[in-house]
């Protein structure tokens, strides 16, 4: 051997000769061609593993990291699926439900425009053309106020008006109200060129049926018989507030006490449903979440509190009275069979439907003595006038100050004063001083 063994197989050897020199090239440096790294990389791999062992564990070692990787992607890639699926189902689920509470919106504000509910009191001037369709005619009486919703007063004339019935709208110009229904629109519009006369009544707290229908004929709205007829009918039931009295018996008429008592524009003429659909819907408007609320917390039925509340009405002299009259007659009710006292004892009862003995007619009188307080228990079988509001929060708050709370007996002088006790010894001086006795 040439080599000393500090010596590199690739560092030139000088020879012993003078002016000579040789090179030890390793046959692989002289090989031409493209540099393959994986070469190198296998030979430098061989050669630094080449115990073996170390190696292979190297190996499994990098194996098994790189399925421990692919594992846990496919892991986050379930979780990350399962994660957007749910997402995905919530913002379905929301726009499902902004959907449905939409379309129930809709549908809503269309059903209380067909019965003109939230439309302002009052009238307005249409112009029908020559030429009209369902949808001409919608978007005439949305321009004038006439209507809320085109599409759905639309949407009604193409189900209920036929060809021929389209002939009945004649061109002119008709004064119509701003709060009738779909029908009462058409009706009005229908009734050729002529001018529907209009009439104004005010009814004063306290009428009964009676008294409204003559006034009702007095003013050419409507009849008394087709009145009083269709004031017992079960045309109402849609009403929610006197849906319930359709199943009670022993009433002179079934819808005394919820004709609310105010001032009306009607018709000459005008359909008897209509009018009583008007003095219905106002009760049921007055009727607040508030009052019904003060209904539930007295114990008493909204049926029994507006009967009491018209005998409160026809009783008391004027409305701070009220609430004292009221004191008494729930006292009565409450513990009067304590004192022997088991009747309430009305005046105002005793000839319903009429208001005394003087209008009483010589014949052909309708039967009275049913509502009766001074022979019946307790509250008649229904209201015998139509109550105003301050009478109704009367019955449902009677005076609780002083000695109210234990007032029995009440009576009043010809001027009006009132005169209150809670023995009869009391009662009956009071007879005195108001000139009863």
């Amino acid at each position: 051997m040439n080599e000393t063994p500090n010596q590199n197989r690739n560092e030139p050897v000088k020879s012993n000769s003078s002016g000579t020199f040789k090179v030890n090239i390793d046959e692989r440096d002289l090989n031409t061609g493209a540099y393959d790294p994986s070469q190198y990389s296998e030979r430098s791999s061989r050669s630094e593993f080449s115990n073996g062992t170390a190696g292979r564990t190297a190996y499994y070692a990098s194996d098994k990291e790189r399925k421990a990787e692919k594992k846990a992607h496919k892991k986050r890639n379930r979780l990350k699926a399962r994660k957007n699926k749910r997402v995905f189902s919530l913002v379905w689920l929301c726009m499902v439900l902004l959907l449905a509470f939409t379309l129930a919106s809709y549908l809503i504000g269309g059903s209380n425009d067909f019965f003109a509910v939230g439309r302002n009191e009052g009238s307005t001037e249409i112009h029908l053309p020559a030429e009209l369709d369902a949808d001409s005619l919608a978007e005439l009486l949305y321009r004038q106020g006439a209507i809320n919703k085109p599409e759905f007063f639309s949407l009604y004339c193409k189900f209920t008006v036929d060809e021929e019935e389209w002939t009945w709208f004649q061109p002119g110009v008709y004064r119509v109200g701003t709060n009738l229904d779909y029908q009462d629109i058409i009706t009005t519009l229908q009734g050729g060129n002529k001018t529907r006369d209009e009439v104004r009544i005010t009814f004063p707290e306290g009428l009964n049926v009676l008294e409204i229908a003559q006034i009702l004929e007095e003013n050419d709205v409507c009849t008394q018989e087709a009145f009083l007829t269709a004031i017992n009918s079960s045309d109402f039931t849609n009403y929610e507030m006197v849906a319930p009295l359709e199943g009670t018996t022993g009433r002179y008429y079934k819808l005394e006490g919820y004709l609310f008592p105010d001032t009306y524009d009607f018709y000459k003429g005008e359909e008897v449903e209509s009018v009583i659909g008007k003095m219905i819907w106002n009760f049921q408007n007055k009727m607040s979440d508030t009052v019904l609320s003060l209904v539930e917390q007295s114990g008493y039925s909204l049926d029994q509190i507006i009967t009491l509340a018209s005998i409160i009405q026809n009783e008391a002299a004027n409305d701070s009275d009220a609430f004292n009259v009221s004191a008494v007659l729930h006292n009565r009710l409450d513990y009067g069979a304590d004192y022997g006292i088991y009747r309430l004892q009305c005046d105002s009862t005793t000839y319903y439907p009429y208001k005394n003995s003087k209008v009483v007619p010589e014949t052909g009188a309708l039967s009275y003595g049913n509502y009766d307080t001074y022979q019946i228990e307790g509250l008649p079988a229904g209201a015998i006038c139509n109550p105003g509001m301050e009478a109704i929060m009367a019955a449902l708050k009677p005076n609780a100050d002083g000695d109210a709370p234990y007032y029995l007996y009440f009576c009043h002088a010809a001027d009006g004063t009132a005169y209150y006790a809670t023995n009869e010894y009391d009662h009956q001086y009071n007879l005195e001083l108001a000139g009863l006795s």
